[in-house]
């Protein structure tokens, strides 16, 4: 029985792609550095990484600060829940399901993106960036939040799009499905260690009213 879902933020039940991006490349230009040109909808995320680490500006530079600072404070005007998010979300909660975020954003503009578009739904639990402390694919959140609720592994379920979702998952030894309409790609999907791969939020209730999700 599955008792508590953990969720990914960005492209799992947030669209946040198109003004992070916005974002990102404003600050790449503040720092003298390339934007990182790539259709949004076919991007690779691990060489995006590749691409802000070989070019210093990962989260242990100046530049990270800084996008925290440039992004919350955009009007996000193109931010949204993925279309049946809501709904799937409040039905999980009608369900008696303890709900939870997962995130390597940082944990304050997490909080503030969640109250601005998930009024209404409680995760009891949100865990995002904080300096100093691991970020996923290292399971140390995600276990934190695990042990918080004090259930076991075999009661969690993890939701997420792309590689490092499957990473942070199979590290922590919890089940995980894995979403298409995020910012994964082909690889991700063919990996094995997903339950499931689904198309769109409303699949969650169906693998729950088919009994794979069982709660």
């Amino acid at each position: 029985m599955k008792r508590l879902f953990i969720f990914d933020l960005d492209g799992m039940i947030l669209d946040t792609i198109e003004d992070s991006f916005t974002c990102v490349n404003q600050v790449l230009k503040e720092f003298g550095i390339k934007p990182y040109e790539v259709d949004l909808k076919t991007m690779h995320y691990p060489s995006f990484r590749k691409y802000l680490n070989d070019n210093d500006a990962g989260k242990q530079t100046p530049v990270y600060p800084r996008y925290i600072e440039v992004y919350a404070n955009h009007p996000l005007d193109n931010t949204k829940p993925f279309a049946g998010m809501i709904e799937v979300l409040t039905e999980l909660q009608n369900r008696g399901v303890i709900l939870a975020i997962c995130t390597n954003r940082d944990e304050k503009v997490v909080k503030g993106l969640v109250k601005r578009f998930f009024d209404g739904i409680n995760f009891k639990y949100i865990s995002g960036y904080k300096k100093g402390v691991p970020d996923k694919p290292n399971p140390y959140r995600l276990n934190e939040i695990i042990n918080a609720e004090g259930i076991e592994k075999s009661e969690v379920i993890y939701f997420g799009d792309k590689d490092a979702d499957i990473q942070v998952a199979r590290n922590a030894l919890i089940d995980m499905i894995i979403v298409t309409y995020g910012q994964g790609s082909q690889e991700d999907y063919d990996n094995p260690y997903p339950l499931r791969v689904i198309n769109k939020p409303e699949d969650i209730l169906e693998l729950i009213d088919e009994g794979i999700i069982a709660i």
